[in-house]
């Protein structure tokens, strides 16, 4: 079989066995490269977990090796395989099986699947696929002699991440710590080896490992690399172990700042490394242009982007009920409660190290046994202490709960809420501390228990000794605030999305240039 681009120029050979598993393999990586940077890290900064990665690594692996076994390559038959594989993801999710396992299991919801979760996911998948295109096409390119490449990578590399480790902690303020610039050591050096040898070493080479070394950084330090190590006294020949005090990089400062020091820093190295640089001093221009094109979304966007967290305040007063006998007995009887609560949610990445979500609640119940009790909360319940469920690390806004989802009880329906809270407080009654360090949930309900807003203190598993029944279940008829969704980073995410798929399809129409030895004379 003879495979061709939409142009009808000649693509590497897939026909073999070792051709497909080799193009397969490429495709799988950096298509799952982009889903994870662009996707879920720039465009909805969030993190499926790593049973999610792997679990789509193989989806794409399996889908694009049986789609290039029975169509070929090219850019639209990559377009139509793409699409297949994005709708047997989109039911797999909504159908099969939740995200988050095995951590917090967690069910996505319309807009992650259907309504954004299609288009985003079709175009980073199909990204991917267009990279791995692209460098099948240009491996007549790379034949340098091993020794030279790797002095090269190791040389380049050290460039690359001493200059934009330290532009990147002059623009954020903050030092990453020694082990950072280790770690960025060790995976710069060898995707250097790789990508030399898959793409070359000239011009569309250095822009293309430029943008793809860029987002690599970015996705590490997104979901696998947070900042601060070693921390001081450093551990040389004692045993006792040093402090680990570590904490992740905001989307601001990660991938508005430091995303695009890396892409440009990279970028003018990876140019500098192209042979016979005196030669094509004009080429280096549309390649630094090109850079500075990507980059240019996420420099213009930090003056004006709102990074801080989805933000939250609700306020009920008033009549109330509160809750006499068991949990959930149904048995009301009447009060009179106030309760504001602000909270933000600083992202979904599946991790207990800060930053956190950030929670500020007071409540005081007018209790019908004659007492009055205050709450107050100003931490996010990261993690339930038992293990029973996912609490999406303190505050989640339009979630689904309760019911059958795993989270919560399954002993109330399943309930949708605009705004949900799980946090850690004290109790006061009549003044008098007699709690402190218990779970509090706060929920509206706008399924399941329409236009109710709920506050509970302990639980069925946590009682709280010193309250009535053990525990505090109050709810409200009405109540005033809601939730915000930013929809900074989806623009975002969105714009850069569209012009790497753009640079991507260019560089797919355009001719593979013949090495010079291999030309005919």
């Amino acid at each position: 079989m003879r495979n061709e681009s939409f142009d009808g120029e000649r693509e590497g050979d897939t026909s073999g066995a070792r051709g497909l598993a080799t193009f397969t393999a490429l495709v799988a990586l950096l298509a799952i490269l982009a889903d994870a940077a662009v996707g879920h890290a720039l465009l909805w900064e969030n993190d499926p977990y790593w049973t999610y990665w792997i679990t789509k690594t193989f989806l794409i692996a399996t889908v694009f090796g049986l789609g290039t076994a029975w169509l070929g390559t090219g850019v639209v038959r990559g377009a139509a395989v793409a699409f297949v594989h994005t709708i047997v993801l989109t039911v797999y999710y909504w159908t099969l099986s939740p995200i988050g396992l095995p951590s917090h299991p967690d069910w996505l919801d319309l807009e992650h699947t259907w309504i954004t979760g299609v288009p985003v996911h079709f175009s980073v998948i199909y990204l991917g696929y267009l990279v791995a295109l692209w460098l099948w096409r240009r491996r007549p390119l790379a034949d340098a002699p091993a020794g030279r490449d790797a002095l090269a990578a190791l040389g380049a590399g050290v460039v690359i991440v001493v200059v934009a480790g330290g532009f990147a902690s002059l623009a954020v303020g903050d030092f990453p710590g020694v082990t950072w610039f280790v770690v960025r050591l060790l995976v710069t050096v060898p995707f250097l080896i790789f990508w030399w040898a898959a793409a070359g070493r000239d011009w569309p080479a250095a822009v293309g490992g430029a943008i793809t070394l860029a987002f690599i950084w970015g996705a590490y330090g997104h979901f696998l690399g947070p900042s601060g190590l070693p921390d001081s006294p450093l551990r040389i020949i004692g045993e006792a172990p040093p402090p680990a005090n570590v904490e992740w990089l905001g989307y601001r400062d990660l991938w508005l700042i430091s995303v695009p020091i890396y892409l440009l820093v990279s970028g003018a190295v990876l140019i500098a490394a192209v042979p016979r640089l005196a030669r094509a001093r004009l080429a280096a221009l549309p390649a630094a242009g090109t850079l500075a094109l990507v980059a240019a979304p996420l420099l213009i966007a930090i003056p004006f982007a709102d990074t801080s967290g989805d933000n939250a305040a609700l306020d009920a007063s008033g009549a109330a009920q509160v809750e006499r006998g068991e949990w959930y007995s149904g048995d009301f009887e009447e009060a009179d409660a106030q309760l504001t609560l602000q909270a933000t949610d600083q992202g979904g990445r599946v991790t207990p190290l800060p930053p956190h979500d950030r929670v500020t609640l007071e409540a005081r119940v007018e209790h019908p046994d004659g007492e009055t009790y205050e709450i107050r909360a100003d931490r996010s319940l990261v993690d339930d202490p038992l293990g029973r469920h996912g609490t999406w690390w303190g505050v989640g806004l339009d979630v689904w709960h309760h019911g059958d989802s795993g989270i919560g009880t399954n002993r109330l329906p399943a309930i949708h809420s605009e705004v949900a809270v799980f946090a850690v407080g004290e109790v006061r009654r009549n003044g008098e501390l007699v709690a402190a360090g218990v779970p509090v949930h706060v929920m509206t309900a706008d399924h399941g228990l329409p236009g109710r807003f709920e506050l509970n203190v302990g639980d069925e598993h946590t009682p709280v000794a010193g309250l009535p029944d053990e525990r505090l279940r109050v709810v409200w008829d009405d109540y005033s605030g809601g939730g915000e969704k930013k929809t900074d980073r989806h623009l975002f995410g969105t714009i850069v999305l569209v012009l790497l798929l753009g640079l991507a399809l260019v560089a797919n129409t355009r001719a593979v240039p013949v090495p010079r030895e291999r030309r005919i004379r």
